[in-house]
Parts: C-alpha cells; sequence; structure tokens
C-alpha cells in the first residue's frame, strides 16, 4: 500500500492530471454569441432556460449570411479537438459547424460539417485537428441561414483530446 501512495505521489508530481477544459462559454448566455447577419441574412437571439434560440427569419443565397459564433479561443497547431452540442428545430432544417479565424481571409482550420435537426434535442459530437490558427483569433461557427426557421442549441463544448 505504502508503495502505491508514492508512486501516485509521484506521478501527480511529473504528470498533473489534465483538466479537459470547455473552451466555449454556455450556450444560454447572451454575451457568448455574437450574431452576424450580412446583407440578406436576418435573424434574432433569445435566451431561454437552457437553450440559445435562433430564429432566422431571412435568408439569401449564401448560408454563411447568418451565422452564430463564439470568438476568441486560443486553438493550439496541430491539435486535436472535440465539439459537442446538442440541437433541434420545429422544423426539419439543416445548419453547419465550423472551425476558422476570426479575422481576415476567414480560412477555416479543420471542421466543417453539415447536419439536419429534428424536433427533439440530439447530440453532436464532431472530432477535427486545427491547422492554420491564429492565436486567440479562432472561432466556433454555427452557420444557419441555409433556411428559415427556428434552431436551439444547448449544451456546447469544445476541448482538446
Amino acid at each position: 500500500m505504502k508503495t502505491f501512495l508514492f508512486v501516485a505521489f509521484i506521478s501527480t508530481l511529473f504528470f498533473p492530471l489534465v483538466e479537459n477544459k470547455n473552451l466555449l462559454k454556455p450556450a444560454n448566455k447572451t454575451e457568448s454569441w455574437r450574431l452576424e447577419q450580412v446583407e440578406g441574412g436576418k435573424a434574432e437571439l433569445k435566451i431561454d432556460e437552457e437553450s440559445a434560440v435562433f430564429k432566422v427569419t431571412s435568408v439569401d443565397s449564401t448560408d454563411w449570411h447568418v451565422q452564430a459564433v463564439q470568438t476568441g479561443l486560443d486553438l493550439k497547431e496541430g491539435k486535436t479537438y472535440v465539439l459537442k452540442l446538442k440541437a433541434k428545430s420545429p422544423e426539419s432544417i439543416k445548419i453547419a459547424v465550423n472551425s476558422m479565424i476570426d479575422q481576415d481571409d476567414w480560412h477555416q482550420i479543420g471542421l466543417h460539417e453539415e447536419f439536419y435537426l429534428s424536433k427533439e434535442f440530439k447530440e453532436q459530437s464532431f472530432e477535427f485537428q486545427a491547422n492554420g490558427v491564429v492565436a486567440n483569433k479562432n472561432r466556433i461557427s454555427f452557420v444557419l441561414g441555409f433556411e428559415k426557421g427556428t434552431v436551439y442549441v444547448k449544451d456546447v463544448s469544445l476541448t482538446e483530446k
């Protein structure tokens, strides 16, 4: 028993426990989101008890003209990340999630997934390797401008794998 405790103590000195910290802000806080609306894309953001609620009221022919983003992420080059979220919609509509830099030239850095929402919350999980990052200038985008409708998002997390 003494040997085990000694090994456990030494292990924590040299190999501290790595906390799998969520890099995103809570979904159910208005200040967590930046709602981007370009040209013909229009939407509203409301918060219910547990979710961000995005009501897309107008779309044009460019899906990224309505986006909800979380910014200021300090992703590390070559590291693998896991984005998890729960989402639903009263309508069967398509959305996308992506990772990109949050400055001109706005290139994507490893994640781009499109999926359809159902009437019940469904957990989504996406793994990606970050490439082409900029220190403290990365973002996760929820691309909402495919079609009009309401999107509920909750339990968002981004963790390093």
